[in-house]
């Protein structure tokens, strides 16, 4: 008898469980988010959303990661403009331009202050980024969603190749070309990048921000200016002189960015261009490969009173659709999970530079020390990274045009005006 009712307190208890998990469940808001990112490259991530849960026991985090790759951009778009998207959301700039100007985010001003969200606790140009893109000179412009991290463009140099040969960190566009040559003589490939991809833009950006400040490429989105106007066309002029100069190695027109990383890992090439996220893999590189070694350089002037030195992008947006049912618990996760604590994580286990001053110094790589100490203080919206903020047509077209150039077969002037009659079409389709 004891044994039956032994059972059947069991299989109450059971039930009883199963009913407290199905009532716990029902009240639970679930939050969607969505993430451009794999899920590699938010190691710190996973603990992180645990501990919100612990600490939000209402609520529900459902992480989904979809690469920026095979069309997950323009999936977004679709499930943003159906009414349907994910409750948080990572939109990288392109995208995340589109969702403001059509008024489908939450605007976020009263969180930024509530979370105490400012200059000198941002990194300078957070804010803006943030904003809808003809408003992003403005510092008091409304705010639609929150940058995650942080790159800036840079030049990564094989060290052993350059204390083989003596050669000195060049900080000028002629100490560049001296390089470069010295590196040729010696055997070595001077400069690579991927060639093969839109981010052999990067090389142009890098100049780019020293010539023409934000305003300059908010008016070419609004056709106020054009990209053959001189600001542009003296930056473009001075990567057609690094291209005649043959800084730039004519192999890297078919590499992709692990081809030209294995270059300068190999020891084959002496530089190699592009954002600091690569750092992680250079580093890694290194555990391989014991004779190589690398560093950042700290910045090159390519004019002499340039308006800010370092180009930058300042990632994704991570934002809030109007449509969504949980707004309030998504934006309270958003500023969770991008906020101070959570970034300091992500800077030590993920190796990333975050939008959050005070993240970063937990750094674990001595080789982003340039970067905190050299470029990151300087970063203002006139550091706002070409790829960034043109259309991706534009873009497209500058990139074939840089690759007509290392080939010999373009001019800057030509570049640009096939840049702009490309940009005449996409104003023209906006009216």
């Amino acid at each position: 008898m004891k044994r039956y009712l032994f059972v059947g307190a069991l299989v109450l208890l059971t039930l009883f469980a199963s009913f407290a998990d199905d009532q716990k469940s029902s009240q639970q808001v679930v939050v969607r988010v969505r993430s451009g990112w794999n899920e590699a490259s938010l190691p710190n991530w996973p603990a992180a959303i645990k501990k919100y849960e612990a600490d939000h026991p209402n609520v529900k985090i459902i992480m989904e990661y979809t690469p920026a790759t095979g069309g997950s951009g323009p999936k977004l778009m679709a499930e943003f403009v159906a009414g349907n998207p994910p409750d948080v959301a990572q939109a990288f700039k392109t995208f995340f331009n589109d969702f403001a100007s059509r008024n489908l985010l939450e605007k976020l001003n009263a969180e930024y202050d509530r979370y105490g969200w400012k200059d000198g606790v941002l990194m300078g140009g957070s804010r803006a980024w943030s904003s809808k893109l003809l408003d992003a000179a403005n510092p008091k412009a409304d705010v639609y969603g929150a940058s995650d991290y942080v790159v800036t463009s840079v030049f990564f140099y094989n060290t052993k190749i350059f204390a083989k040969l003596s050669l000195k960190e060049p900080t000028t566009v002629d100490e560049l070309i001296d390089v470069a040559h010295k590196l040729s003589a010696a055997g070595y490939k001077p400069l690579v990048g991927a060639g093969n991809k839109a981010n052999f833009v990067d090389l142009l950006a890098k100049v780019q921000v020293q010539f023409t400040g934000l305003q300059y490429l908010l008016d070419l989105n609004k056709g106020a200016a054009k990209l053959t106007d001189a600001p542009m066309l003296k930056a473009m002029q001075v990567v057609e002189r690094l291209m005649k100069a043959g800084v730039v190695d004519k192999s890297c027109l078919t590499y992709t960015e692990p081809d030209a990383v294995a270059e300068l890992v190999k020891g084959k090439a002496g530089m190699f261009f592009m954002h600091t996220v690569f750092a992680q893999q250079l580093n890694d590189a290194k555990k391989d490969n014991p004779d190589f070694d690398f560093g950042i350089m700290k910045g090159i002037k390519f004019t002499d009173n340039p308006k800010v030195l370092t180009a930058a992008s300042y990632g994704g947006v991570w934002v809030v659709p109007s449509s969504s049912k949980v707004k309030e618990q998504a934006k309270d996760f958003l500023f969770y999970i991008l906020g101070p604590e959570v970034s300091k994580t992500s800077a030590a286990e993920g190796g990333r530079v975050t939008a959050q001053l005070s993240a970063n110094s937990y750094l674990a790589s001595e080789k982003m020390k340039v970067v905190t100490q050299y470029q990151l203080p300087g970063l203002t919206p006139d550091s706002f990274y070409l790829i960034d903020m043109l259309p991706s047509s534009v873009l497209n077209s500058i990139w074939h045009g840089m690759q007509e150039m290392v080939a010999g077969k373009a001019n800057a002037e030509t570049v640009l005006k096939n840049a702009q009659d490309e940009m005449d079409k996409v104003l023209a389709d906006k009216k």
